[in-house]
This record gives structure tokens, C-alpha cells and sequence, in this order.
């Protein structure tokens, strides 16, 4: 075992035991279970045309262009450093400084075929990132995302021969997975709560789990406070691909066991369930019980949903749990149609309003949709095609209707931080949000909805979706509404933006360029262009960070 957790009280070790019997079954051979083959979802039109059209090679290049322009402005300014400043040109580190952006983009730069970049970040990631020690606690959910995940799909990309063999030097591939072993090794303690949920932080030199620091929340005597330490949903369920691989790599099953455990109060849910297949959160990891009444596809909550369909695609010939994953996903998606999604009142039209995720907390509608939440209309697309489910593929697409729509209508064409609207039905009760100025009571009277958070920090979510509306339909529409998304952001230089609805550019610039632009936000913008028998969906899963993992039928 990489971690030991000792149970505090008799039920927990009643429930500790039944589940370590299920994970010990699951994982006793990691061999095939003799299920049927997983079904293909990459549309038929987009399998006949696999080569890219011209007008798709130009605005690939394009997008390469920009990958590489960052790459070396981050090279000329920051390397070894976690992010770039891109306004001021300096650096800052974020995620415990092992080069956040060198090991996040890495898969991005296999993808384009920039081997030159390839081989200086592969060099950095062998030669000079210590993944043994910190200065700071460690975040268990940011180090699997960004750093393990982009470990094991660099030798998963190797491994598949992505990456030929001449282009990195003899060894790389063990001494990659190797960096990647240590990191889960260093990682284990984080599992060590008597539940086998993740702690918010580990301390590399002591090698103990610790509580999530005040002093990383300016407001934290605001912040809530618990008994025990307490995590999100998303915490909880968003180490399942990552560790899963990492064993199958490694061969050593105790990664996968972990994360299998730290997840698995959720899904064999011992609270009660008012929404089938949503949880509530926070939850104490010293019970396994919720702390709190939220309820969200939203922010906090949104991986863990995201990763039961991916579990299911990557797992589904070697788990004796990935139906069980799949059913939960099902479940989670139809009480997100029936209890979470909501359709905004427009003046103009009441029965076209726009359709809006909402959250929910203590009985309680909160009318307000982060861009987090776009990621649910690729999740929707990619998971009702893989369950024979074509309503939820039509409901993740009227949610992509209004991610787009959240792009189209501001003056930027960059879509906001966060949206509100008005709910047109009266079962949702008591919203919290109302507009506030003239301007977001225009835009409600036009829109539907309103703005109430303008930035844009260069997140992933709406292209995310768009590449999978892309891939397994087939419809040339969204390679329209991406490009015109890549125009619009590219207009900025890479930098975040303060307000999406100012045109302007040089006040408007925040000095802030997370890893996952490069991880992530340009990686599905070129695969929507690529030809698209790269890092095709019928061959890899990709976690939430957005690095492919291979799937093994």
C-alpha cells in the first residue's frame, strides 16, 4: 500500500472494508473482464475527411504559431519558472515551481509535432525538475492534473509511437515514467485520511498530509470552517485516469487503489441523494459525509462528473466497476437536465431563452454559471454517444448554443468569467442574482442573461467543447465558431483579459497566463483543425487537463 489510513470508528471500517474488497477485486490481475468492445464516436464524416482541408491547415499553422511564439517567451523570460508575466515579462511560481508550463504543454507540443520545443522540455523535465521537494505544501489536485497527467501521457504518446522514436534521446521514456512514479510516490500521503479521501495539501519534506492553509485565502475568517478537513467533489474525483495509468505504466496497482478509494464515497454514496448521481459538498474526508448542501456541475464539483464517463471509456475492458461509473454518469446527467438546468426568460421570445447551468446550495437556486461550467456540453456529447443516449447529446449541444452565445455577444467575442439570468421557470424560487446596473438590465432585456464577471483568463472550457461537438458530429459550424474564438482571444497577446466587454487592449491586459493556456486552450483549438486522426477520441482519453490518455481495447 502507498498509504495507510487508519479508520476511526466501526462503521468506517465497516465501509472501509467493503469498498477495499471491491478495489482489490478490481485490481487483483488488471486484466480483461471479457466485455464487449467500446463503441467508436468519432463521427463518420469526420473519419472519412481525416486530412484537414486547406483553409483548416492555415488556421492550424496559425495556432502552432501561437504555441510556439509563447513557448519562447516563456523560454526568453521564465523558464524553469511555473508562469510568465506576460504583460511585464517577468515570472511567478504557482504550482510549487517545477516548471508548471514546460511539463503542462509538453503533450500540446507532441500533438503539433514541435519536437525541437519537445526535446528542450523533455530535457528539463528529466535533468532538472525535482519532484521530491518543495518549498510550499503541495496541492494533490492541481500536481495530478497538471503535472502526473502530463508524466504518463508523454509515455503513453511515446509508447504508441505519437513520438518518433529519433526524436528524444535513448531512455527518455523510462526516465519520464520514472519522474513519474516519484511524483505518486510523494503524492500517497495526500490519501492518507481514515476515509481515503484526498487531503487539501501534502508536505513533501515531512511527508505528512495537511489541512488547506489559511494563509492561502486572504478572506479565510470568512472562509467556512469544519470540524475535520473538508474537500470538494471535484478534489475527490479527479485522480481516477491519471493514477489508472500510472499503474498500468508502473505496473503497480497501489496508485489505482487509492485513487479508486478516494473517490469511491461518492460514487457507492452512503448519504442520501434528494438528485440522483449528485453529491453534496463539501465533504468531511475524516467521515465521508457532507458538510455543506451544494450541489453544482459547476466549479469545484465539475471534474469529478467528468471523469465517470471517462472511467467508463478508459476502463471498460479491465474494471469490473466501469459500468458502475457509467450508470452514475447517467444518473448525474439527467438530474443536471432535470434539477440544475435552467432555460433564461427573454422579453422577446419567452419560449427561446437560452439554457443556463445553475448551483444550488441549502435550498437555495443560484442563477449564475461560471466558464468552468462550459465544459459540461462536450462532457454531455462524448458521453450520451458512448451510452446510446442521443437526448443528452441534444442537451449538451442547446448548452453549447449558449457557450457560444456567451462568446458572440460581447464586444470582444470573448465570453465572461461568469453570466446570470433570470429563470423563466417558477420552480426555481428565490434566485440570488438580479442585475445590478443599467447595463447588465439592457443586456438582460436583449440577452436573457447579463455579465456579472467580465474577465477572461484564458480558459479552456467553450473550445474544449467545440472539439468534441466537432469530432463526433461532424458539423462544420463549430470549426467556425472556434476560429472565431482563436481571432478574438489571439487580438490579446496571450494575456488574460480584465473585461470582455472593452475593446481595448493595453489597460486591459491582466499579467497572468495560467499553464492550462497552453495545456489545454490551444491544444483543442488546434485538434479542431488538425487532421482528425490526431488524438483521435476512438484511441485516447483526455483528463481534465487535458493530456491524452491511451485507451487499450
Amino acid at each position: 500500500m502507498l498509504a495507510h489510513s487508519p479508520a476511526s470508528s466501526l462503521k468506517t471500517i465497516v465501509a472501509a472494508f467493503s469498498i477495499t474488497v471491491l478495489i482489490l477485486y478490481t485490481y487483483s490481475a488488471y486484466s480483461s473482464i471479457g466485455r464487449s468492445t467500446l463503441e467508436k464516436v468519432q463521427s463518420v464524416d469526420t473519419k472519412g475527411k481525416a486530412k484537414a482541408s486547406t483553409e483548416d491547415k492555415v488556421r492550424a499553422q496559425h495556432i502552432v504559431n501561437t504555441t510556439q511564439r509563447t513557448f519562447y517567451r516563456y523560454r526568453e523570460r521564465a523558464w524553469s519558472y511555473d508562469d510568465v508575466m506576460p504583460v511585464s515579462g517577468g515570472h511567478r511560481n504557482t504550482r510549487n515551481g517545477w516548471g508548471a508550463f514546460i511539463v503542462d504543454t509538453s503533450t500540446t507540443l507532441v500533438l503539433m509535432g514541435l519536437w525541437d520545443e519537445l526535446q528542450l522540455s523533455v530535457d528539463y523535465i528529466v535533468n532538472n525538475t525535482e519532484f521530491t521537494r518543495s518549498k510550499s505544501l503541495v496541492d494533490p489536485f492541481e500536481t495530478t492534473i497538471r503535472y502526473l497527467g502530463a508524466l504518463v501521457s508523454l509515455t503513453d504518446l511515446i509508447d504508441s509511437g505519437v513520438i518518433p522514436s529519433t526524436v528524444l534521446p535513448e531512455g527518455s521514456r523510462d526516465a519520464i515514467l520514472a519522474q513519474a512514479v516519484t511524483l505518486g510516490n510523494k503524492l500517497a500521503p495526500s490519501f492518507d485520511s481514515p476515509t481515503g479521501m484526498l487531503w487539501p495539501r501534502v508536505n513533501f519534506t515531512s511527508e505528512l498530509p495537511a489541512p488547506d492553509p489559511p494563509p492561502l485565502d486572504p478572506e479565510s475568517e470568512e472562509k467556512p470552517h469544519y470540524l475535520n478537513p473538508a474537500i470538494n467533489p471535484a478534489r475527490a474525483g479527479s485522480n481516477f485516469l491519471e493514477n489508472y495509468e500510472l499503474s498500468r505504466l508502473s505496473k503497480i496497482t497501489g496508485y489505482i487503489t487509492n485513487a479508486t478509494r478516494a473517490w469511491s464515497h461518492l460514487v457507492w454514496n452512503e448519504s442520501p441523494e434528494e438528485w440522483p448521481g449528485i453529491v453534496e459538498g463539501p465533504i468531511d474526508i475524516f467521515k465521508a459525509r457532507p458538510v455543506g448542501s451544494q450541489r453544482s456541475w459547476d466549479g469545484s464539483h465539475d471534474s469529478y462528473y467528468e471523469y465517470l464517463i471517462k472511467a467508463y471509456i478508459l476502463a471498460s475492458t479491465k474494471d469490473p466497476n466501469a459500468l458502475t461509473y457509467r450508470e452514475r454518469w447517467i444518473q448525474a446527467a439527467e438530474s443536471l437536465r432535470t434539477y440544475l438546468s435552467s432555460r433564461a426568460t427573454l422579453i422577446s421570445d419567452p419560449e427561446k431563452g437560452r439554457l443556463f447551468i445553475c448551483n444550488y446550495d441549502n435550498g437555495q437556486y443560484i442563477n449564475e454559471m461560471g466558464h468552468l461550467a462550459h465544459f459540461a456540453a462536450g462532457n454531455l456529447i462524448l458521453g450520451g454517444r458512448h451510452v446510446g443516449r442521443e437526448d443528452l447529446v441534444s442537451f449538451g449541444i442547446e448548452l453549447l448554443e449558449t457557450a457560444h452565445h456567451s462568446y458572440n455577444s460581447t464586444l470582444t467575442g470573448i465570453g465572461p468569467e461568469r453570466v446570470a439570468w433570470m429563470p423563466a421557470a417558477r420552480g426555481y424560487s428565490n434566485p440570488t442574482g438580479e442585475p445590478d446596473d443599467e447595463a447588465q438590465r439592457e443586456k438582460h432585456r436583449r440577452d436573457g442573461d447579463w455579465i456579472t464577471d467580465p474577465a477572461y483568463h484564458l480558459r479552456p472550457e467553450y473550445v474544449e467543447s467545440l472539439f468534441y461537438a466537432w469530432r463526433i458530429t461532424g458539423e462544420q459550424k463549430y470549426k467556425g465558431w472556434a476560429w472565431d474564438a482563436y481571432v478574438a482571444v489571439e487580438k490579446f497577446g496571450y494575456a488574460a483579459v480584465k473585461d470582455v466587454t472593452k475593446r481595448e487592449v493595453g489597460e486591459n491586459l491582466e499579467d497572468e497566463s495560467e499553464s492550462f493556456w497552453g495545456a489545454e486552450t490551444l491544444k483543442y483549438l488546434y485538434l479542431i483543425f488538425a487532421n482528425s486522426d490526431v488524438g483521435g477520441l476512438d484511441d485516447w482519453v483526455y483528463t481534465t487537463e487535458a493530456h491524452p490518455i491511451r485507451i487499450i481495447r
